[in-house]
Formats: structure tokens, C-alpha cells, sequence
């Protein structure tokens, strides 16, 4: 798509899977050897992204209170949606009034998402953009870092180390528990859509 997008992308891949959590939680209260692994309120939250080798960008998650939809705005303007509950992607482009419909990734979708994989250790508590959080020593999949992460489920910060040794850091700059309208997790009436292309042909799916 866009070499933004890409880099943005490739940015979120590279840390441990959590930026934003995917369905509401059936009680407030973490468990005493894990945080909460889904929210229990909307939120959106602005964060940096520092990978290594890249520089840092800006990237904006929300996700609607039951988790069914999120929006990732990048700092091209454009944005992805990602519908959990109908297994559908797709990337807006407003500056082109465009929309590409992708197809489903769950992979992608876990960089988002704390997870049951997760082993977790628990550290002091910190303050994040303002907010209060616990901080979490974190094992995953041959990665490992320290995620701070708010009693409701919000993740304010990941430092994290991948199996080749490079350093990522995703921390929250902002977070609004403001409700998002409806529209905002649905692609623009009159855009054009397209299909994703094949990767190494350039014809569309």
C-alpha cells in the first residue's frame, strides 16, 4: 500500500502481541498472576512506536466497548479497519477515496491483543500518560519484554525484545474513554473499493 503503512505495520509486528485488547471482560478485576487479557471499556489510544531501525511514528487504536471492531490511524491519514466478529480488513486511503478490501489476518490481528500464550510476572506499579498501571514482565512466543497495562485493560506500555535481540517500544502519548460513533469502524459511503493485490504479481485477489 504505502511505504507509511508499511513501516508502521512492520513496527507493531515486531513487538510482543499487545497494543489494544479485542472484547469487553466479564469483571474489572485482574487476576492476581496476569492482567486483565480484555478491557471493559472503550478506549482509544494514541501511541508512539519506536522500533529498532525505524523511526518513530504515531499511531492511533480504537476499539469499540465489545471488541467486535478496531481502528488503526496511521500517520498518513489513512486507517485500517479490522471487523473481529465478520473476519473482514480492510485499509481507507481518504486522500485517494479509496478503500482496500484485505483479507482476514488473525496473525496481524494478535498484535493487538493480550493473549492467554502470554506469561506474565508481576512488577510495580507505574504511571502512563497519566494513568496508573501494573507493570508486567512478559514471555511470548521467544519474545520478551515488560508491558504496564491499567486495571480495565488498557496497555499504556510495551518494552519489548525479540528473539533476535532488536528493542521496541510502544507507550501510550493519550487515552480517551470517550465512546466512538458507530461510523468511525466503517468504510466511507462513495469510496472506491479494490482488492488487495497478490503478493509478487501485482494482480488483485
Amino acid at each position: 500500500m504505502r511505504v507509511a503503512l508499511t513501516a508502521v505495520l512492520l513496527a507493531l509486528a515486531a513487538s510482543p502481541p499487545a497494543l489494544a485488547q479485542a472484547a469487553p471482560a466479564t469483571s474489572a478485576r485482574p487476576a492476581p498472576d496476569r492482567p486483565p487479557l480484555l478491557p471493559t471499556r472503550e478506549a482509544s489510544v494514541l501511541y508512539r512506536v519506536v522500533a529498532s531501525g525505524s523511526p518513530p511514528v504515531e499511531v492511533r487504536i480504537t476499539t469499540q466497548a465489545n471488541g467486535a471492531a478496531m481502528r488503526i490511524d496511521m500517520p498518513d491519514r489513512s486507517y485500517m479497519l479490522v471487523n473481529q466478529a465478520e473476519k473482514r480488513m480492510a485499509m481507507v486511503v481518504p486522500d485517494e477515496l479509496t478503500v482496500m478490501d484485505l483479507p482476514f489476518q488473525p496473525g496481524l490481528q494478535d498484535q493487538f491483543q493480550l493473549n492467554a500464550r502470554m506469561r506474565f510476572t508481576r512488577r510495580p506499579a507505574e504511571t502512563v500518560a497519566g494513568l496508573r498501571c501494573t507493570s508486567w514482565d512478559v514471555l511470548v512466543d521467544g519474545s520478551r519484554g515488560i508491558m504496564c497495562v491499567t486495571d480495565d485493560g488498557v496497555l499504556l506500555r510495551s518494552i519489548s525484545l525479540d528473539p533476535a535481540g532488536r528493542r521496541n517500544v510502544i507507550e501510550a502519548i493519550s487515552v480517551s474513554y470517550a465512546p466512538a460513533p458507530a461510523s468511525d469502524f466503517l468504510p466511507p459511503e462513495g469510496f472506491d473499493h479494490m482488492a488487495a493485490p497478490v503478493p509478487g504479481t501485482g494482480a488483485v485477489q
